[in-house]
C-alpha cells in the first residue's frame, strides 16, 4: 500500500470512528440497518432489490478441506446502484448469526477471505475500527470476471457481517487506472454507509 493509499485508508477509518464507536448496546434489526444505508448513501447510490430472509438459513463454505455451515438468524440483502436506474456498484448482505455464534462465525469468515486471498496470489487487506470492528478486503489483481473485489466487515458490537460483493459492472473500471477505481468506490461506498448516526 503507497503513501496515498494509507493516508486514504486512515482518513476513512477516522471518519467511521465516531459512528462505530457510538453503537448501541442492543443490535439493531436489519430492516432499521437497511432503510438507514439507503438514506445514507443517497444520491450517489440507490437501493435496489431488498431481500429479507425470514426465519433461520445456512450455508457452506469450504476453506482447504474443511467445511464450515454458517447459521443465520437474520438476513437482509440489497444492491446499490450507482445513481437511479444505473448499474450495480456493489451488492450488500447483512447477516446475524444465532445468539453465541459470532466469534466462531467471525473466524471461519476471516479464514475463507485468506484462502481466498492467497488462491488469487494477492493479499487481504485489513483495517481496524472503532468499537473492535474490522474491515476485510480482497481485491482483484487486474479487471477481469464477474466480479472485482469482496469485502467484509465485522462488527461485534451490533452482532453484524456486512458482506459486500463488488461486480464489474462500472465502466470507470477500465484502463490503467482500474484498480484505482476500484478502491475509490468502495473506500467511498464504505464511508457513505458507516459514516451515518447509529441505528436506534
Amino acid at each position: 500500500m503507497n503513501t496515498m493509499q494509507c493516508a486514504a485508508a486512515a482518513a476513512l477509518c477516522a471518519s467511521l470512528s465516531p459512528a462505530m464507536a457510538a453503537s448501541p448496546a442492543t443490535p439493531p434489526f436489519l430492516d432499521v440497518l437497511a432503510y438507514q444505508y439507503a438514506t445514507c448513501v443517497k444520491p450517489a447510490y440507490h437501493q435496489a432489490d431488498l431481500l429479507l430472509q425470514d426465519g433461520a438459513g445456512r450455508y457452506q463454505i469450504d476453506v482447504k478441506g474443511e467445511t464450515y455451515t454458517v447459521e443465520l438468524q437474520e438476513r437482509m440483502g440489497f444492491s446499490l446502484q450507482a445513481g437511479r436506474g444505473g448499474p450495480v456498484a456493489a451488492v450488500v448482505k447483512l447477516d446475524r448469526p444465532p445468539k453465541g455464534q459470532f466469534e466462531e462465525q467471525a473466524r471461519w469468515r476471516e479464514r475463507w477471505l485468506r484462502d481466498v486471498a492467497e488462491r488469487s496470489g494477492v493479499k487481504l487487506e485489513e483495517r481496524a475500527l472503532a468499537g473492535g470492528a474490522r474491515l476485510l478486503a480482497v481485491n482483484k489483481g487486474e479487471i477481469k470476471g464477474n466480479y472485482v473485489g469482496q469485502s467484509l466487515l465485522v462488527d461485534p458490537a451490533r452482532q453484524l457481517f456486512i458482506d459486500m460483493a463488488w461486480p464489474n459492472t462500472l465502466d470507470i473500471y477500465r484502463g490503467a487506472d482500474g484498480l484505482r477505481h476500484v478502491r475509490q468506490v468502495q473506500d467511498d461506498v464504505w464511508k457513505r454507509l458507516l459514516s451515518c448516526p447509529p441505528a436506534a
